[in-house]
């Protein structure tokens, strides 16, 4: 079975995780049924979905893809389907009623899957009959279904291979997921290890003395793990869920060495008894009255006004850019953040080296699931070798922690680590042999760093690396060495756009990639950098800097070769300059991009004005619509900081065209951007600037003021607000030179926006937006 014989799914159950799996299948194009007890609890659940925060649709009108069912009526449309997704409350007494209902309907060939997050794959499966055992499997999604990678696939000893290769390739490819192999035991693998590691930060921290606000601080970015680190996190999932899952493993895992962790606390229960149960009962360890936030002392049980930690050692490593550093550092320090950081770290570590091979037969998919499914940057058995296997083998054994035999086979190999790799292959330590083996990544996969290792590196500079992908492409990848995380523009990635387009014109090289594997594209600029140069007064070098910007966008654009950009995540201001200046955009399927220099008192430097104007005149040139609703609508998109919430968003807004396209899973990102360079690359003719820009000039500039002066005297912009926005369109209407029936050209526009971008860079109240934007990391308005 193909993927593309998967062409309707049912989904059994419209509550907060069937609606969102629907969701997402309209997402990826797929219709569903999404059947429920009544007509209008599935109406009600598909209408709630689209309704929810942060969106599970990438456009709200998918939703015309889902059908709402009841299973008194509509039982014989499932005899479309290829699959059925059963996502029902957590009971097997109703699962099986489900299941025994769906059955008599379905094609022969169709498969049956559980979304559960805990019941017995093999108890659930016990009234079927044999002919759809073969065809049953766990799917478990993760919450919310968009945005969680990862997606737990258990088999039985009854599925039929080619059942989970066929939901394995769909689930991949389609959907976006990434797969993990979980055995089917309680909780499967995240929520196994995960949960375990929160309860065993409550219990540290109730041990240790520490706040709920001092915990969230050592746990959460600073070990590369979410902002809502352990006691948001909890508030957010649903104190009762969170001791639901634990009761879980404490009622079905008696063997486990560390059953006693997943015990509820005491203080846990009382909360839940209280209906403190977090986000949803606007009470939890955090409490909201107006703006000010409320943390709960753990001893008190009283709330008080939250308060910053005051660690040493956090003050630190914080000021350490990569994340395995600050681990590192954090875990070998001897104040109190130290010894809690490395308590929690080591032990959540050993057990996640005994549930091997109870859980998951290696490491890999081990630490795949807590990166897709917890958010972790860093997956248990990468973090061990962060902290170096042998001497931390060597400090738990002192400290008399017990670890499994075969973790100490492994520090003791010829490699002494969980991972290595050598000449483009990564291997892992693998419990089954005793010794490295190859891991095996699925086709459209590619990494970055294996790439590196089978062919030298085109050029290097200190923030970015021109990477042979092999088959004549390059890839101009970007690693700033301050803010990886964020990756903001800087001269020597330019200089190394320049040196690229050097390189493949005189080898003859097919094309050009833009991409890289960190958390962000770009965010846009170097800001500390035109800070500085503001307050040093140092005009020309702005000037120098934008016009560098745009000379490299238009070299890009305009190459005798094909230049593809692959941009994902947050792809903002001089981030999307530099995605927007290929040729063809390959995006994730989420892609949160904008031009929003307006939120630091700028427009854009780097030629987005151009690139958007050139864009919306393209998409509106069949209606021959005449020269201002183009820039009306690159106008709006650039003033009000429009950002994208998804790659479909983004070609609402003009930021991606019709010839541009959308991945879904982001580890095929680079394959898919690839793949497009060679596919452009037979017979490429490059694009020609154009010479013959019709925009209306004044008079489109005076609607637009017109307009701006209407939200002034309505409250809604500021003074300078309208100064930038009166700036904006004086730049996309065409300056004075511009008419109905006077073309400007390309080059006259970008100097027309770097003129503009440096005058407002003298601005002082600029300035004060850009410094504001710094400290905070939030728009002043001023």
């Amino acid at each position: 079975m193909k993927e593309s014989t998967f062409k309707k799914v049912a989904v059994l159950g419209t509550g907060v995780m069937g609606s969102q799996i629907a969701a997402h299948l309209a997402n990826a194009g797929i219709p569903s049924l999404a059947f429920d007890i009544s007509q209008e609890v599935a109406e009600k659940g598909i209408q709630a979905a689209a309704r929810l925060k942060p969106a599970p649709f990438f456009d709200p009108r998918a939703v015309s893809l889902i059908t709402p069912c009841n299973y008194q009526e509509h039982l014989p449309l499932l005899q479309e389907v290829d699959w059925v997704i059963e996502a029902v409350v957590e009971r097997l007494d109703i699962k099986q009623a489900i299941f025994q209902k769906i059955t008599p309907h379905l094609r022969p060939e169709a498969i049956i899957s559980s979304n559960t997050s805990g019941l017995s794959l093999k108890d659930m499966s016990a009234v079927m009959p044999e002919t759809y055992r073969r065809r049953f499997l766990v799917t478990h999604f993760f919450n919310p279904p968009r945005y969680m990678h990862l997606l737990e696939i258990v088999p039985s000893e009854h599925t039929d291979p080619e059942v989970v290769q066929a939901v394995v390739t769909f689930c991949e490819n389609v959907l976006g997921k990434g797969i993990v192999y979980a055995k089917d035991t309680p909780n499967f693998i995240a929520n196994r290890i995960g949960v375990y590691g929160m309860m065993l930060t409550l219990q540290l921290a109730s041990e240790m003395g520490l706040s709920v606000e001092e915990v969230d601080a050592l746990t959460g970015p600073v070990l590369g793990r979410p902002k809502s680190a352990t006691f948001r996190t909890a508030d957010v999932v649903g104190l009762d869920t969170l001791a639901h899952v634990a009761r879980t493993a404490y009622e079905k895992c008696t063997h486990d060495e560390e059953r006693e962790v997943f015990r509820i606390p005491d203080f846990l229960q009382q909360m839940i008894d209280k209906g403190m149960t977090g986000q949803k009962a606007g009470a939890g360890f955090y409490r909201k009255e107006g703006k000010q936030i409320f943390a709960l002392d753990l001893k008190t049980m009283e709330y008080r006004p939250a308060q910053k930690p005051d660690f040493e050692a956090l003050k630190q490593v914080k000021r350490l850019p990569r994340t395995a550093d600050r681990i590192r550092a954090l875990a070998a320090a001897e104040d109190r953040a130290g010894r809690f950081v490395w308590e929690m770290l080591a032990r959540t570590l050993i057990y996640s080296a005994h549930r091997i091979p109870e859980i998951a037969d290696d490491i890999v998919n081990v630490d795949n699931a807590m990166r897709w499914g917890f958010g972790w940057e860093f997956g248990p058995f990468q973090t061990w070798d962060i902290l170096g296997l042998a001497d931390s083998l060597a400090r738990m054994k002192k400290e008399g922690k017990t670890v499994p035999e075969w973790v100490e086979k492994a520090a003791a190999s010829e490699t002494p680590a969980f991972y290595t790799s050598s000449t483009g292959t990564r291997y892992f330590f693998d419990l089954k042999s005793g010794s490295h083996q190859p891991v095996v990544y699925p086709p459209r996969v590619i990494h970055l760093d294996l790439e590196q290792e089978k062919r030298p590196v085109r050029a290097r500079s200190e923030n970015a690396s021109l990477v042979d992908l092999g088959d004549g492409v390059l890839c101009l990848a970007f690693h700033h060495a301050h803010q990886p995380a964020m990756n903001p523009i800087d001269p020597d990635m330019l200089q190394l756009a320049a040196q690229a387009v050097e390189i493949i014109q005189k080898e003859g090289v097919k094309g050009l990639l833009i991409t890289h594997q960190a958390q962000n594209f770009s965010v846009g600029a170097n800001l500390a950098m035109v800070a500085k140069l503001c307050q040093e007064q140092r005009w020309s070098d702005i000037d120098r800097l934008s016009k560098q910007f745009q000379d490299i966008g238009q070299a890009l654009k305009y190459a005798p070769f094909p230049v593809v950009s692959a941009p994902f995540n947050m792809t903002l201001g001089g981030g999307y300059e530099i995605a927007a200046a290929a040729n063809r955009i390959v995006a994730s399927a989420e892609l949160y991009a904008g031009l929003v220099e307006v939120g630091v008192g700028l427009i854009p430097g780097g030629g987005g004005t151009l690139r958007l104007l050139l864009n919306w005149m393209q998409l509106l040139a069949p209606r021959k619509p005449g020269p201002f609703p183009p820039v009306q609508k690159a106008f709006e998109t650039i003033a009000y900081a429009k950002v994208s919430s998804s790659a479909v968003e983004a070609r609402k807004l003009g930021l991606l065209m019709p010839e541009d396209r959308h991945v879904m899973n982001p580890d095929h990102l680079i394959y898919e951007g690839k793949q497009e360079v060679l596919r452009m690359a037979e017979g490429y003719q490059p694009p020609e600037p154009q010479k013959e820009i019709y925009l209306p000039g004044e008079g489109g500039r005076l609607v637009i003021e017109s307009s701006l002066e209407d939200m002034l005297k309505a409250g809604q912009i500021s003074e300078y607000d309208l100064h930038i926005g009166s700036q904006l369109a004086y730049v996309l209407t065409g300056g004075d030179k511009a008419s109905p029936a006077q073309p400007v050209h390309e080059q006259y526009l970008l100097d027309l926006e770097r003129e503009v971008f440096v005058s407002l860079c003298q601005q002082p109240k600029t300035q004060e937006r850009i410094l504001h934007m710094l400290k905070t990391g939030k728009p002043l308005r001023n």
